[in-house]
This record gives C-alpha cells, structure tokens and sequence, in this order.
C-alpha cells in the first residue's frame, strides 16, 4: 500500500542535522506498516522494538536515559549490533513505555545523526503526564487512507493518477467519472483503514464475500476502540467517554438534513452541560478517533473570533467505522439508499479527505436556517465548502452565503462530475474534495 507520507519519511531520513521522528495517529491506521516499509526500502537494516508486545523492554530505560546506554543494552538483550549511524531503530508503540518518550529528547541532544524512529497511539501520546521532548522530534500524523491512496490499494492506478492531474481543461468525462464513482461507493463501505482495505481488495471479485468480511473487520475494530478507551482513560472517565462516543451516532439517527449542531442533553444522564462533557471530548478528539468542526456564525477573519465552544460540529475519523456503528449494512451504502444517512455520510468523507490534507483548524458556518458545512482559510481567503450527496446542485444556502460575504472562490461538491464553474464557484465531485488547491 503506497502512503503519501512515505515521502515525508525519506526526507526525514536524509536531513541533517536529525531529529527523532514521532509518527501518531489514532490505532490501526498504518504507523507500523509505514516504518516498516522505510526501513525496508531505504535501510540495510532496521530493528523494531514493540513496547505492546514486550513490556520488558521498559526496564532498560528505568536506570538512566543515555542514549548510548539504551542502545547498547537493547544490542544485548535482542543479540545483535545496532549501528546508529547507519540503521534504523523503530520504538513501536511508544505510548507504552513514557520513560522512552522522555528518551527521544536526549537522542536528539546526543545523537543528532541516528536513526530514530517511533511510532505512538494518541490515545497515549496525548495524555500522558510524562515529559513530552517538546522541540526534539519532528512529529508527523497519519490518518486513514484517502481516496486516491485506496485507489492505489486496490490496482487502480490509472484512476489514481487521473484524479490527481484532472483540470478545468482536462475534466473526467462521464463513463470514467461513473467507474470513479463506484470505487467511491466502494470507499464509504470500507473507510481507510489499512486493514479493512486489504481484505477488501482480497474478495472484491465476491462483493458479498467482501462486504461481510468487512463490516466484521470493522466491528472488531471498533470493539477494540472501545476497549483502548478503558485502557487508557480509566473506569470511571471510560464510562463518560464511551456515552459521547456511542451517542455520535444517536445524535445523527435524528437528523434528515446532515450534520448538525452537537447537542448535549441526554448524553449522560442528569448531564445536560458542555462543561460535563467537554472533557470526554476532548479525549476522543486527542484519541483520533472523533473530528470537532467549530461553528462560525460570521464568516470573517479571524474564524476562531466568531465561534463559540459550545457550538461545534462532531464527525468520524473514518467512515467506515460510522456505517458499523450506525449498522448501515454495506450494500444499502453501495446501492446508495440510505435516505437521511447520505447527507452526514457525504460530509463525513469530504471532511476525512479535507484533514488528511488540511493542518489548519476547519470550520462551519450557519446563520439562521443556512449553513455551509466547511470553511477553509487559503492565502487569507476564506473558501466555503457546500456538500451535497446526490446529484441535485442547487444550493441555497451557498447562494446566500455568496450575497453575504462575495468570497473569492466557493466550492461546491456533490455526486456528478466536474461541472462548468459558475461564477466564483467550482463545481468538483465529491470524490475530489482535496483536490481543489490545484484548480484555484
């Protein structure tokens, strides 16, 4: 499976001076597969040490945090010669282990030219009461798979490279963007989850086959996510927790016209007030696992002067997980029947493209009975985002945006092909939400 970040690591690995590298990102997304390949593509050698798979490993970095120490005894305790100049040393699931996390700092002040590498749940990394080497590692994240990246996963190259290099001059014509469009479908039912992918893509000749096998994968993963939750957070807090997490869904059973306002009442029993909530939030939020999209009621720079915490948006960090836990079985997804579904499902995915390639903060807009789903600052502008999930392209409330507030570019996405812009406003498939930047 061919990641975007692979790039990113290559860089990594021929910088001087070095910095320890720190790859985060919620649990199964592909952190240990991505080192894994550099190591493998770019290495004579490399050696991983799996703090989740053994937790002894924590004892060598008890007495001190010498970098030349730990080394050395990792070299005795695995038989074998770690050269730090030339191999990679990957630290997987660091989370485990907090004295190692502290450690990367003073490889970073000692060894400048080794290969350090690690890899981190958040659901440690964000929590943990451990010093954090703030300053001395270059933190990257890793989200689920993107569109174009799935494409990849499953043979379908030419359609990758198309969509990457699709203009106003060069458009997808009508049957390829209907073959697209079906690996869209395709892509709601199995999210990006490395695993899921590829189990998918190993029984994509038997649609039913592959269907069933991956809505169990994804409902063992969410058993795990489930589980992690009381792991890492402890009895008491997973009890709030899990509430916010499992309510998301509840919340989106009510709505017919996608996503709205997230609403407190009857989250938690007796608890009706952001101020219970906020904090089981904003663990999941650290955890990956769930996006917070802040409402604006101005669309005026600076956005976070004309949003409110208590008003925001929560969405899923991939949506495959959302059609498990929303028990949307995987034809009704293909077939795209779903009714209200479609509309928070259309948004969920734009979203999930728009961050694996966005690292600004993203926002909504609403305003009496209008809304517009997504708003990004691009080179002081502010773009507005306005999804629709079929094919009809009538948009009032981006009309009435456009009267507000005359914004240089406005994006309009939905289920047909890329139209004529009108005015200010392109008009792209949904599948090609994070390819805008190249068209402006």
């Amino acid at each position: 499976m061919k990641r975007k970040i692979y790039k990113k690591l290559v860089d990594w690995k021929n910088t001087l001076p070095r910095k320890p590298l720190l790859l985060q990102g919620a649990h199964q997304v592909g952190k240990t597969y991505c080192l894994d390949e550099l190591g493998k593509n770019e290495f004579e050698k490399y050696y991983v040490f799996d703090f989740m798979e053994n937790p002894g490993l924590n004892q060598i970095f008890e007495q001190d945090l010498q970098p030349q120490r730990i080394l050395r005894e990792l070299s005795i305790y695995n038989d074998i010669d770690i050269n730090p100049d030339k191999d990679l040393i990957i630290f997987d699931e660091i989370q485990q282990c907090p004295k190692a996390l502290t450690s990367l700092k003073y490889f970073s002040q000692k060894l400048p030219d080794a290969y350090i590498a690690a890899t981190g749940s958040l659901l440690g990394l964000g929590l943990s009461n451990d010093s954090f080497p703030v300053g001395k590692v270059n933190r990257y994240k890793l989200y689920p798979m993107d569109f174009e990246e799935f494409l990849q996963a499953l043979g379908q190259t030419r359609l990758a490279e198309l969509l990457n290099c699709f203009t106003h001059q060069n458009p997808i014509v009508e049957p390829i963007h209907q073959k697209i469009w079906t690996f869209f479908k395709y892509f709601m039912i199995t999210g990006g989850l490395p695993e899921v992918v590829k189990n998918f893509y190993k029984n994509i000749d038997t649609p039913s086959k592959a269907f069933s096998i991956t809505r169990k994968l994804q409902e063992n993963l969410l058993k795990d996510y489930i589980d992690d939750i009381a792991k890492h957070s402890g009895k008491l807090k997973s009890v709030k927790i899990e509430a916010v997490f499992n309510n998301i869904p509840v919340q989106l059973a009510r709505e017919s016209k996608g996503v709205k306002k997230f609403i407190f009442k009857n989250v938690l029993s007796n608890a009706s007030r952001y101020s219970i909530l906020e904090a089981p939030i904003e663990w999941l939020i650290k955890a990956g696992l769930i996006i917070k999209i802040p409402i604006c009621n101005k669309a005026q720079l600076p956005l976070q002067a004309f949003s409110n915490e208590k008003r925001f948006k929560i969405y899923m960090f991939d949506v495959g997980i959302l059609g498990c836990m929303l028990d949307l079985s995987p034809r009704a997804i293909f077939s795209y029947d779903y009714g209200s579904y479609k509309g928070y499902f259309a948004e969920n995915i734009v979203l999930t493209e728009l961050v694996s390639h966005w690292d600004e903060t993203i926002y909504s807009w609403n305003q009496n009975t209008s809304e517009i789903e997504f708003l990004l600052v691009y080179e002081e502008n502010i773009i507005p985002i306005k999804v629709k999930a079929g094919i009809n392209t009538k948009a009032k409330s981006l009309k009435i945006y456009n009267q507000y507030y005359s914004p240089k570019t406005a994006l309009l996405l939905s289920g047909r092909p890329m139209l004529p812009s009108i005015k200010n406003t392109m008009q792209l498939p949904l599948y090609a939400a994070s390819k805008f930047q190249s068209l402006i």
